[in-house]
């Protein structure tokens, strides 16, 4: 055989060796790229998943923080209502306050310049206060047993009822008077804010 022939043989055999080595290693590399791919594939679709369920969340809160803001819109406007009918009770009352101090002050003022005035005397003997008070007491018993009902009259006692809470009591009554629909609501809103 000649020796460049061997040589060439040789040097064959080495390149298929080395490409046998190399065709080995990205064989490797290849695997663990198509299993790196598979990995990415199921992380993507994970994502996808998680996505489009805090897509849905999303919805549900902002559809709930509607409804909120819808109720709260609701409940200020019924506050409001009740704020201003307790300014005019308020106001009512303060009236009547000092309609009150003005009639004491009247009555007062009368009665001490009734106390003032000399009595004139009466041709008619006055009659002892422990008299007249015999007098009064014995017709309040004579009526009193005159209107005392028998027991088997008597009509049953209605059973007892819950007593609502105040604020129940108060929202009720102004939702059923006050209490306008959502457009109203949002309008009225709008108005205030321009």
């Amino acid at each position: 055989m000649n020796p460049i022939a061997l040589a060439m043989d040789g040097l064959l055999a080495g390149l298929l060796v080395f490409a046998l080595v190399m065709g080995w290693r990205l064989n490797g590399r290849l695997k663990a790229l198509r299993e790196s791919h598979i990995g990415f594939a199921k992380a993507v679709s994970e994502l996808d998943a998680a996505a489009s369920k805090a897509d849905a969340a999303l919805k549900a809160l902002q559809a709930s923080s509607e409804t909120a803001h819808d109720e709260l819109l609701a409940r200020i406007e019924t506050a409001r209502s009740l704020v201003a009918r307790i300014e005019k009770a308020g106001e009512a009352a303060e009236r009547a306050a000092q309609r009150a101090e003005t009639a004491t002050a009247a009555a007062a003022a009368a009665s001490a310049a009734r106390a003032s005035e000399t009595p004139a005397k009466s041709s008619t003997p006055r009659r002892p206060l422990s008299d007249l008070l015999a007098a009064y007491e014995g017709r309040i018993e004579e009526t009193a047993a005159e209107a005392k009902p028998s027991p088997k009259s008597l009509p049953p006692r209605p059973a007892p009822r819950r007593r609502p809470l105040a604020d129940e009591e108060l929202f009720a009554e102004a939702e059923a008077g006050v209490r306008p629909g959502l457009a109203g609501l949002m309008r009225l809103s709008l108005a205030r804010s321009k």
